[in-house]
């Protein structure tokens, strides 16, 4: 994976792009949660920053339509430069009054987000044969990145005050942007379509549907998320209840699993270049299985090694389907088809999150933990099926460039349909 690096410039290039800025946008989401607090006092302002952060998820299919219609490159350029300028207005933040400025800033976070621009370019900018290890050192790394920012944020801020956190902000929009701008991609030409435009915003479902893989891994995916939202409470009743541990061990646990997701995203690379998506999916729902019936007990040594493999497994369920969608979507679907699987995942897991909140009053922890368990057993089984075939990889003009992008050359993928 990591000769992908060396001897692949472009990708090299948006690679660091995506780690800078992918740095810099968690180191702001907690210290814009502590900013708030601070300012106001209050944990409901605080964790309305997390709110807003998700609520224009919900228009992902509205801007995934765009995202084909449009050059992808010219559209992260001005969505970098515009998040630079306006994360500098936080400057302005100094009392409650100007709260309102943090929640601005925070949606424009939550806007970019839901923006697959990043993902859709990958398919113009990476040829076939390297999909899987490009978007496995994508994961790997921003699952690391995600260890170490927050508390690199929230110890500037606590330091040096909110201004800096608009300057790091800023700085790594613009790091991001100036990476961005060097490289050289041939883009597939935007979408001109003339169906009706309820008819080209729905399209990414409707591809969904008929590609049988793609179909299966979105349906487990969304089977998986309907019940493994009840975590994010269960989670403090374990540490409280089962361990007999603070709150702060939350913390602890977080590294844990974020330590395994960085092992897992390697592992899975190395094995989705011998193995079918679906075998790399049903891996990872396994181990995180695995890892939830582990995290049952209540020997803290045992709930760790649980946290850990949960951790490595959740990276090889994100790279089963970002590859799928990479290989098996056409170039001008892939905005579309992104925002689709996001939209159906994130709705699936909101819902089992409020459930989790009404469910841990009633129910054991312990029960909770086995639910989702079994939610993961029964996901792996659905994408384990041996006579569910590949379809055929749908080449894109990255597959017609060399890795310099400067001749034209054929490069067949390394993995032929089966």
């Amino acid at each position: 994976m990591w000769e992908l690096l060396r001897r692949n410039p472009r990708f090299r290039r948006i690679f660091f792009a995506q780690t800078v800025s992918g740095f810099g946008d968690s180191a702001m989401f907690l210290s814009l949660a502590i900013w708030a607090k601070d300012l106001t006092g209050s944990n409901a302002q605080a964790g309305l920053v997390f709110l807003i952060i998700t609520a224009p998820g919900l228009a992902a299919p509205l801007l995934g339509d765009l995202v084909d219609r449009v050059r992808r490159k010219p559209l992260l350029l001005w969505m970098y430069g515009f998040m630079a300028v306006l994360v500098l207005s936080l400057l302005a933040v100094r009392s409650a009054d100007q709260i309102w400025i943090i929640y601005a800033v925070t949606f424009a976070y939550g806007l970019m987000f839901s923006v697959p621009a990043r993902s859709a370019l990958l398919k113009d900018l990476i040829p076939s044969s390297d999909a899987v290890h490009a978007r496995s050192l994508l994961i790997t790394v921003g699952e690391g990145v995600r260890i170490v920012s927050p508390m690199v944020g929230a110890g500037v801020y606590a330091t040096f005050g909110g201004d800096s956190l608009a300057f790091i902000g800023s700085a790594t929009f613009i790091v991001a942007a100036l990476l961005l701008a060097s490289i050289k991609v041939v883009e597939s030409e935007p979408e001109r379509s003339e169906e009706p435009y309820r008819t080209s915003v729905t399209a990414g479902f409707r591809y969904v549907h008929q590609v049988p893989l793609l179909y299966r891994l979105v349906l487990a995916m969304v089977g998986f998320m309907a019940v493994i939202g009840l975590l994010e409470t269960a989670a403090f009743a374990a540490i409280d209840e089962g361990l007999r541990q603070q709150a702060a061990f939350m913390g602890i646990v977080a590294s844990v699993q974020g330590g395994g997701s960085v092992a897992g995203g390697v592992v899975a690379g190395l094995l989705a270049k011998r193995a079918k998506e679906t075998r790399i999916s049903s891996v990872g729902y396994a181990l995180v299985a695995l890892g939830l019936l582990l995290c049952v007990t209540r020997q803290v040594p045992l709930f760790l090694v649980g946290a850990l493999i949960i951790g490595a497994g959740l990276p090889f369920l994100m790279l089963a389907l970002q590859t799928a969608c990479h290989l098996y979507t056409p170039a001008r679907l892939q905005g579309r088809v992104n925002a689709a699987t996001s939209t159906v995942g994130d709705i699936a897991q909101t819902a089992s999150i409020a459930a989790g909140t009404v469910l841990i009053g009633v129910l054991d922890y312990r029960i909770m933990y086995v639910m989702m368990a079994v939610a993961a057993l029964v996901s792996a089984a659905m994408v384990f099926s041996p006579r569910l075939p590949t379809p055929e990889i749908i080449p894109s003009v990255a597959d017609e460039q060399p890795d310099s992008g400067d001749a034209v050359v054929a490069v067949p993928p390394e993995r032929e349909p089966k």
